[in-house]
């Protein structure tokens, strides 16, 4: 199960009590203050993982409470701090406070953490003051966790377009492939690999945009987020024209789309894949496309008979390796 989306609640630990105590011998007149101090609370902390991909463990718990630190003991003896609350959750995870919407950090990066909430001090002994002062309550808080997905390539389509035949053909991914629209229920990553070098690349699969989508139509808002940190957008063209609609118009409608959702993504790089160019009526609007397209970088595919997949795929790998050199 992909899960985005997750409201959680997390308690730092309470400071130790700092400890009242006295020590006193028959020849001394005066008994000697040894109460020792109170341990810190824990933190709780939240760390990108590598090895973690969705924010799944979010839902079935919501609360979370880093250890409280131990109370102080006579003989000057401090108390033990808390143990610290460790969260893993996927590179690309925004953190947010519930309380106004404020972004705590966005953990873009693997190993990146933050300290969400700190442990109180504990309570001071009464060996450095003549009474004790009290321990302090850890911080509590109730956080947003959204996950946006860091991939190279994002795929843009329509419901029933191909992205997941492409997905699957380039990288082994097992993302689901149906003659129903909206198949692709959940972003999906893969890699695709060079085989000459170690070099590759991750691509995302979102679900199909429909026309209103930036309005939440079709699965619409809820997954187009997901593109927003791929680095080129490569579009996935019908051009058989399924269900009557006109592969130019597709186009045209998805860049719209795309410019009501966040306008700052029409400025990444993009390719277009035209697909389904096994399919007889796949010429004539090639030929209406390309016209009207000149200086787009399109490559003609067909995932079907997989004509054209490793031009492209190899197209991918080699924008990515000149890029990184």
């Amino acid at each position: 199960m992909f899960v985005d989306r997750s409201k959680i609640q997390v308690k730092a630990g309470d400071g130790g009590k700092g400890c009242e105590s006295f020590y006193q011998r028959r020849p001394m007149r005066y008994p000697i203050r040894d109460g020792g101090d109170g341990g810190k609370g824990g933190d709780v902390i939240v760390k990108a993982a590598s090895n973690v991909h969705t924010l799944l463990d979010f839902r079935y718990r919501q609360h979370f409470k880093a250890e409280s630190g131990k109370h102080g003991s006579s003989n000057l003896k401090k108390g033990k701090n808390g143990k610290d609350c460790l969260l893993l959750v996927p590179p690309g995870t925004i953190i947010r406070d519930a309380a106004n919407n404020h972004i705590i950090r966005d953990l873009d990066k693997i190993d990146e953490q933050v300290i969400v909430v700190k442990g109180g001090k504990g309570g001071i002994g009464n060996n450095k003051k003549k009474i004790t002062i009290p321990e302090c309550p850890g911080q509590e808080m109730t956080l947003l966790l959204e996950l946006k997905l860091i991939a190279d390539i994002g795929l843009i389509g329509y419901p029933n377009a191909g992205k997941s035949s492409f997905l699957n053909a380039v990288s082994g991914a097992k993302s689901k492939v149906a003659a129903f629209p909206f198949s692709t229920i959940k972003p999906v990553l893969g890699v695709l690999k060079s085989k000459l070098s170690d070099s590759h690349v991750t691509i995302a699969d979102i679900p199909g945009i429909v026309e209103g989508a930036h309005q939440g139509k079709g699965l619409g808002i809820e997954f187009l987020r997901h593109i927003e940190r791929t680095k080129v957008l490569l579009f996935v063209i019908d051009m058989a024209g399924t269900d009557q609609r006109n592969p130019l118009e597709d186009y045209a409608n998805l860049l719209q789309e795309l410019q009501h959702y966040d306008r700052r993504l029409l400025k990444k790089p993009q390719i277009i894949a035209l697909n389904k160019m096994d399919v007889p009526e796949a010429e004539a609007n090639l030929k209406e496309f390309k016209h009207n397209k000149k200086k787009a970088d399109v490559f003609e595919i067909s995932c079907k008979s997989k004509k054209g997949i490793e031009k492209l795929a190899d197209a991918l790998l080699t924008m990515f390796s000149e890029n990184s050199g």
